[in-house]
Formats: structure tokens, sequence, C-alpha cells
């Protein structure tokens, strides 16, 4: 009998599994991030369960004021120094002569209505009284208290421009430093005080 021959059928080889890219020395590989059933990303990205991200800071808003504009009242700005009567106050000599007013009783508002004023030019401008007294007269008129801490404030020109219209409804009592009230236009008043003697200015509007 003739024996049979057979061939051995040689064996493929298997593909060798492609060779990860090593990455370069000092910095490590980036992290591939995977998704769960749901869709959610998990990985360095992802958020953390339980651990809430910092507020985003928002910065105080603060009260812009021109004195160019004619529906504002003043020059300043009145940030920090608290309200009354929905209010805002000025300055620390508004606050003080407020908180004063209120100790004595004498009921009084802030800047409760604006007035239209005409400068010598003829510009046409707002003003609003600092502060009203209510229910009290001084010679027949109503009482307006002006704290002024500049002599050099845009707000003295449009007092002036109110007197000379409405002078003969209100009587306008600047208060401010010595200094300040030295170097004051005399329009500006019908009586001045220094900061330092608002205890008897007071005292004697509340009788």
């Amino acid at each position: 009998m003739t024996a049979k021959t057979t061939k051995s059928t040689p064996k493929k080889a298997k593909p060798k599994p492609a060779a990860a890219k090593k990455a370069p020395k000092g910095k490590p590989a980036p992290a591939t991030p995977t998704r769960n059933r749901k869709g959610e990303t998990s990985g360095a990205d992802a958020p953390t369960k339980g651990r809430s991200s910092p507020p985003a800071f928002v910065p105080r808003a603060v009260t812009m004021i021109d004195d160019d504009d004619v529906l504002m009242a003043h020059g300043g700005g009145g940030v920090g120094y608290g309200r009354c009567g929905g209010r805002m106050l000025s300055s620390r000599l508004e606050q003080d002569l407020c908180n004063r007013l209120g100790m004595a009783g004498v009921v009084h508002s802030h800047s409760p209505r604006h007035y239209e004023i005409r400068f010598e030019d003829n510009k046409v401008a707002a003003y609003a009284p600092q502060i009203v007294l209510r229910g009290r007269g001084r010679e027949g008129k109503g009482v307006v208290i002006e704290a002024v801490e500049d002599a050099a404030a845009p707000i003295l020109r449009k007092i002036s421009s109110f007197r000379a219209q409405y002078g003969a409804e209100f009587y306008v009592i600047l208060v401010g430093p010595d200094e300040v009230l030295e170097d004051a236009p005399l329009s500006a008043y019908d009586e001045s005080c220094s900061a330092i003697n608002v205890n008897t200015l007071i005292a004697r509007l509340a009788e």
C-alpha cells in the first residue's frame, strides 16, 4: 500500500494588538472620560456628588449719580449711609441730622419731591431739598435743611437757584463744617449752622 503523505498547513499568525502610545515623560496621559448607561460622564471632568462649587462673586451694585442728570437730586452717591422713609441718605452728616431729628421728635422727610429750577444760562435742572420738616414753619415758610461738606459741591448752585425761584415758600438752613460755611455763597441759604452746633439748631426747631 502506498502511504498517504499529509501536508502540514501553516498556522496563520494572530495579529498583534496595537501597542498603546506612550505618553511623553513628565506628562501624565490624559484620562479618557467614559459614559455609563444613563449617559453620565465619569472621569476627571465629571462633577463630584456632594461637593458644591464655590459661589460666583457678584460685586455690590453702586449707584452712579451724575449731577448733570436732571432726574437726580444730589451730586453725591449715598451708598453706605442707610435710608429714611425709603430715601437714600447721601452723607454721614445727613445721617447724623436724620438721627438727631428723629430723637427730638421732629417729623421730616428726605428729598420728598423734585422742583424744576433754571440757571442763569437758562439751563433747566431738577432739585430735591435734602431734608424738609413737616408741619413746621420758619417765618411762615417751609423749612429745608441742606448738609454740605464741600464748599465746591455742585449742589450749592442748585440751592441758590432754588432759593431765587422758591424763596417765598421755603426757608433754607445750610449745615456744614465752619470752613465750608465760610466759602459757601450767601445766596445758598437763609441761615447757616456749624456742624458742631447741630444740637442747638434741632432743639430750637423742636420747640
